[in-house]
């Protein structure tokens, strides 16, 4: 194709992202929020939102009420089920001030009524806002009971908004607009890119995707903005760029997933002070030249590690080892820190047969190199 813009080029491109409101911060220093309408919800969320997946001090938490952001993003399973009890003490007497969203990765109607009234009580709430059916990659992993109990739950006035989260998005467009979900969440990101690009999610023009839900009216949330956030390949960027980009890697990257209009918030992984102060940045500015080359050199560092979730590898393997989830269960452990999610995601690949074959049959067309994420997983957890 040869028109096919270059991988440089494409992160160098942006546009000033659509800004709503600003109000006034919280501390001194921090950058003003700035919100985005999400979808036909009606809620104004911060651009930036926070994923609370691996937080354990409510401090943190209390902060980035104090800055402005007022999206927070959680789980049933998160930390064992202990992350929605440590949000909750964090939200207690402030519950009306925030976006509050959770899901089920339940896969039957009973285990996601479950799980709801299980969230709701950890939470220290009556309802939350958006309530995401979790990881439906295809339209057979819904049941018609399990949206019967969300639109019951709807109903009962336990959540006000339905959502569905989802690593497919192009394959799930037609039947999340056909059953007019409110909100998705999608892993965006720019290593995964959109477009013509080689990088696209399911080979399909993710953009196009977008468009349709925009069009419907449903809010579109990113996920996995950093692009698995591999610390060593940042320093390696910055170290080949000798650069630093305007407020760092990580704010870059959520410019980047922020930069076209067609996401209204993130959900944002942050575990500590620190990277909540630094993402609190990319809400004074919009995506740059300079984010650009950063993020181009961050994809050429972590392109051997990173699964893109394309799907291209899957029924490779011969002993049925799923091969995306077996490098995802390595990105968990080493890049997130999350240990226990990796060990997770590495039985659900069925990666404890591997290390039996001579020469491991499974390729990557991005480039990642499977026998060595193999040979790492066996390592990390068996």
């Amino acid at each position: 194709m040869g028109s096919t813009p270059s991988r440089r080029s494409f992160l160098l491109a942006g546009a000033a992202a659509p800004v709503l409101a600003q109000t006034k911060s919280g501390e001194r220093g921090s950058p003003l929020p700035r919100y985005r309408l999400l979808g036909r919800t009606g809620l104004k969320a911060t651009e930036l939102g926070f994923g609370s997946e691996a937080v354990s001090d409510v401090t943190v938490f209390e902060r980035a009420l104090d800055a402005g952001i007022n999206f927070f993003d959680t789980a049933r399973p998160y930390q064992g089920g202990n992350a929605e009890e440590v949000l909750g003490a964090a939200l207690k007497g402030k519950r009306d001030r925030v976006i509050l969203a959770t899901r089920s990765y339940a896969n039957n109607a009973r285990q996601a009524a479950l799980d709801l009234d299980t969230s709701l009580k950890m939470l220290g709430t009556d309802r939350v806002d958006i309530w995401y059916l979790g990881q439906k990659d295809k339209p057979g992993d819904v049941k018609d009971d399990m949206l019967e109990v969300q639109a019951a739950a709807l109903k009962a006035g336990k959540i006000r908004f339905r959502g569905i989260s989802s690593h497919r998005p192009a394959i799930m467009a037609d039947f999340v607009i056909g059953q007019k979900f409110d909100v998705i969440q999608i892993p965006y990101n720019f290593a995964i890119g959109t477009g013509r690009d080689p990088f696209n999610l399911d080979g399909t023009n993710l953009d196009s995707t977008l468009d349709r839900f925009q069009q419907a009216g449903i809010g579109v949330v990113a996920m996995k903005v950093m692009a698995g956030g591999y610390r060593g390949a940042v320093k390696i960027a910055e170290k080949n760029l000798d650069i630093h980009a305007r407020a760092g890697s990580r704010v870059a990257a959520i410019r980047w997933s922020l930069r076209n209009g067609r996401v209204q918030t993130t959900s944002v992984r942050m575990t500590d002070r620190d990277q909540l102060e630094e993402n609190l940045h990319a809400m004074s500015g919009s995506y740059s030249e300079s984010d650009g080359r950063l993020l181009a050199a961050y994809t050429d560092s972590v392109r051997p590690v990173l699964c893109r979730m394309c799907g291209a590898c899957e029924g490779q393997c011969p002993k049925g080892v799923l091969a995306g989830d077996l490098v995802r269960a390595v990105m968990y452990a080493e890049s997130y820190g999350s240990y226990g999610q990796g060990v997770q995601t590495f039985r659900r690949s069925g990666g404890a047969v591997c290390g039996d074959c001579r020469d491991c049959s499974v390729r990557c067309p991005h480039g990642v190199a499977i026998a060595g994420r193999v040979a790492r997983a066996r390592q990390l957890f068996c």
